[in-house]
């Protein structure tokens, strides 16, 4: 067999093997498995379309330093703290936010898609009244902290349905979110329930 056709077959093979870019809702679903839910292998996913590294740090500990900020002292807050982010990170696990449908809305050579998705989120407010706000003192901000870990831990969940804009200049490129929340406002809307 001539060499011309068989590098030939093996260009289309080649060519045909490679992954198609996924979809705007594929690619909602993608980004909010990797940032929301620390999901490996969305960000491995992620990483290889974009062509570069998303994390230096564990998804956790990106959780953790959201919860608990800059804190080097290894006291009774800082210990609660850290239950309170375990109880976060648990949540944001089982949001398992994913698109239920998209419209294009393309400007101007930009490709547009407002993707709809559906959140499953923690509902606080069926639980009756949040305990009250505490006073200055140490004792009542960790009986709010306290407070917040036990309303977590037995919230009921229920649908929240939201919108996001994804982006593109053309079909060979990938969709991206233009305004996803960043993960201390998904935080916020775990813990507030009017939120």
């Amino acid at each position: 067999m001539p060499r011309l056709p068989l590098a030939l077959l093996f260009m289309a093979f080649s060519a045909s093997a490679q992954p198609a870019l996924p979809t705007a809702e594929q690619s909602f679903d993608l980004f909010a498995r990797f940032m929301l839910e620390g999901d490996a292998d969305a960000a491995a996913q992620v990483s290889e379309l974009t062509g570069a590294p998303l994390r230096s740090e564990r998804w956790e500990d990106a959780v953790d330093r959201v919860v608990l900020g800059d804190a080097p002292t290894d006291d009774a807050r800082t210990r609660l703290g850290r239950e309170l982010s375990r109880q976060i990170a648990l949540a944001l696990r089982q949001t398992h936010c994913r698109s239920t449908g998209s419209e294009r809305r393309d400007n101007d050579g930009l490709q547009i898609a407002i993707v709809d998705y559906t959140c499953q989120m923690p509902d606080l407010a069926a639980q009756g009244d949040a305990a009250p706000a505490g006073a200055d003192s140490e004792h009542d901000a960790l009986s709010d902290v306290r407070a917040a870990i036990t309303r977590l831990q037995h919230a009921p969940s229920r649908a929240q349905t939201h919108q996001v804009i994804l982006a593109r200049n053309g079909d060979s490129d990938l969709w991206i979110p233009q305004d996803l929340p960043p993960l201390h406002v998904w935080v916020e809307r775990l813990l507030l329930p009017e939120y």
